[in-house]
């Protein structure tokens, strides 16, 4: 069959294409290749059709090959489609990815497995911002009193009150609880992030996301429960007749069932917090709100476990108060 000069043309400008393209699978930036689905035939001038083939294999008359991405059989444990020298067998968990294999750098929070290890985040792993650091140190086991393998929030609390760091020079120190972002510690302490990785910090507003964090409390002077309550500055709207303690009741409460049981309803660890980082937030109509500063950095925790234990021997007296409503908007034009 004579050959017209513009199918000679077509023919050599799809040899020219197919020399220039990169195969996929090839390089680490092209994708892996996709089976092509199976033909009803070839419709090519010279050769005989065929009746479809399947996977990598070309024959005309079919094939039942289960070549996939590479040539390389699909489900083979010993493949290395990546090439990042880590096979299924050997724990690669993404073996079209050669960023991820057992081993692998893992990193926080990017919805990838890296490693292989079923986490999305290096585990059990504190990283030490002091000198000389960086250094890696497991804080599970120096932190995991029960040998569950996980540190509890009570085991974080026990490692705090001893040091506001694991590793570098700090005083004892109290528990931050974060729900979001935050940045208001001190310049000393501990982070625990809730993909169980734990950092000492030495330097202002380097709290994470929605964990714990570990705050440096003031140096230890002594101070018994009352001196400690006038240091504070509690004093300044909780002072009353001696052997009280007056209670602020919020608008809309009855001051009598407000007081009733009051210690009993606040446990330890709310009063320590309370005491260390001050009451603030929003109110339902959207004003915001501070009742009482934070004193950690005025108090050590002794001096605060002094103070809890002196507030419970006084009496409740309770006192309403109106909360202040909101400014009126400024007018620019006037």
């Amino acid at each position: 069959m004579k050959k017209s000069p513009e199918s000679t043309l077509f023919a050599l400008a799809l040899a020219g294409f197919a020399a220039f393209a990169p195969a996929c699978g090839d390089d680490d930036s092209s994708p892996p290749c996709a089976e092509p689905p199976a033909g009803d035939g070839g419709a090519g001038a010279e050769s005989p059709a065929g009746d479809g083939g399947s996977g990598g294999e070309s024959s005309g008359d079919g094939g039942s090959g289960t070549a996939g991405a590479g040539g390389q059989p699909v489900g083979d444990e010993d493949s290395d489609h990546d090439r990042d020298g880590v096979t299924p067998r050997a724990g690669d968990c993404d073996d079209f990815n050669n960023t991820i294999y057992p081993g692998a750098e893992e990193r926080n929070l990017d919805s990838i497995d890296s490693d292989c290890d079923g986490a999305d985040a290096p585990a059990k792993t504190l990283v030490w911002s002091g000198e000389p650091g960086p250094d890696l140190v497991d804080a599970v086991a120096l932190m995991d009193a029960d040998g569950d393998g996980q540190i509890s929030f009570d085991e974080f609390s026990a490692a705090c009150a001893e040091s506001a760091m694991l590793m570098g020079a700090a005083r004892p120190g109290v528990v931050q609880v974060h729900a979001s972002c935050a940045g208001t510690n001190s310049c000393r302490g501990m982070v625990y992030q809730t993909w169980n990785e734990i950092y000492d910090h030495s330097c202002r507003a380097v709290n994470g996301c929605a964990g714990w964090s570990c705050v440096e409390t003031a140096e230890d002077q002594g101070r018994d429960g009352p001196a400690s309550f006038a240091a504070a500055g509690c004093n300044h709207c909780h002072a009353g007749p001696e052997g009280t303690f007056t209670v602020k009741v919020p608008p809309g409460e009855e001051v009598s069932e407000f007081i009733t049981d009051f210690w009993d309803r606040r446990s330890d660890p709310y009063l320590q917090s309370v005491i260390a980082f001050g009451i603030d937030g929003v109110a339902s109509e959207g004003t915001a709100y501070s009742n009482m500063p934070g004193a950690y950095h005025l108090l050590s925790r002794a001096e605060m476990d002094g103070l809890i234990a002196h507030l419970r021997t006084l009496t409740p007296e309770g006192e309403s108060f109106e909360q202040v409503p909101p400014a009126d908007p400024i007018d620019p034009g006037n």
